[in-house]
């Protein structure tokens, strides 16, 4: 049966508060998957997601800081990207879900929020580098002759794909503390962000994590376009290993 949602809208409780938006599929079960999209944030790549939601699991797919309606700038913390999540948190017990460069603050989640967030999905986690060819597309926004016909929605992509370098060495170090299971998701068709981001993700989750890893035969960077229902079986897998 078809799940419905709606939109919302929400105050993330940044160091200075921020007005953004949202979808949420409600339920009235004991869990919640909250959803960090990637770059650029579209909240409108997950309405598949959202319809084929089962029962007993609330969805939120936020739309990050910095991507909202005027929001001029990128907000580049990963720090203060996770708190936009403050108000999805207490009520139910949480999994983190997070697309491409969205996988990094799904991990940030859990570790910033360790009593509310239960597990964690990562889908096509840029956690390493992206293909060479999407490596040379970002460059190229920042030419000379090139860059002030760059729309702010890409300035600002660019602004977090470099932003995140100096951020993925320290977030990584601490993986080895996390102690709730992770399911890492990749496609192995992915055109941006190699399977190898993966694997190296692998080898930073500590034990604890019981960390599990999807190649997706044929998946591609989009697979909450392409699978959504694989994606709400890691959920659910996530579920299972968090219950006693």
């Amino acid at each position: 049966m078809t799940r419905t949602y709606r939109d919302i809208n929400f105050t993330a409780p940044l160091s200075t508060p921020l007005e953004t938006d949202g979808y949420l599929a409600p339920d009235e079960g004991e869990w919640r998957v909250v959803i960090f999209p990637g770059t650029p944030c579209n909240k409108l790549l997950y309405t598949r997601f959202l319809r084929t939601a089962p029962r007993g699991i609330e969805v939120v797919v936020i739309t990050r800081p910095g991507f909202g309606k005027g929001h001029e700038q990128a907000v580049l913390p990963f720090e203060e990207q996770v708190k936009a999540i403050k108000p999805f948190l207490g009520d139910k017990k949480v999994v983190t879900m997070g697309i491409s460069y969205g996988g990094e603050l799904a991990l940030k989640a859990a570790l910033d929020f360790p009593d509310e967030v239960h597990g964690v999905v990562t889908v096509a986690a840029l956690i390493d580098e992206p293909h060479d060819y999407a490596l040379t597309l970002e460059k190229l926004g920042g030419e000379a002759g090139i860059e002030p016909y760059v729309p702010n929605r890409w300035h600002k992509v660019r602004a977090e794909i470099a932003g995140r370098r100096d951020q993925i060495g320290p977030l990584l170090d601490q993986l080895g503390t996390l102690s709730v299971p992770v399911e890492v998701v990749h496609g192995d068709f992915d055109a941006l962000v190699p399977k190898s981001n993966a694997e190296k993700l692998l080898q930073y989750l500590g034990p604890k994590t019981q960390a599990a890893f999807d190649l997706v035969p044929g998946g591609t960077h989009y697979l909450e376009l392409q699978y959504p229902r694989r994606l709400h079986a890691a959920v659910q897998r996530i579920i299972e290993r968090s219950e006693p």
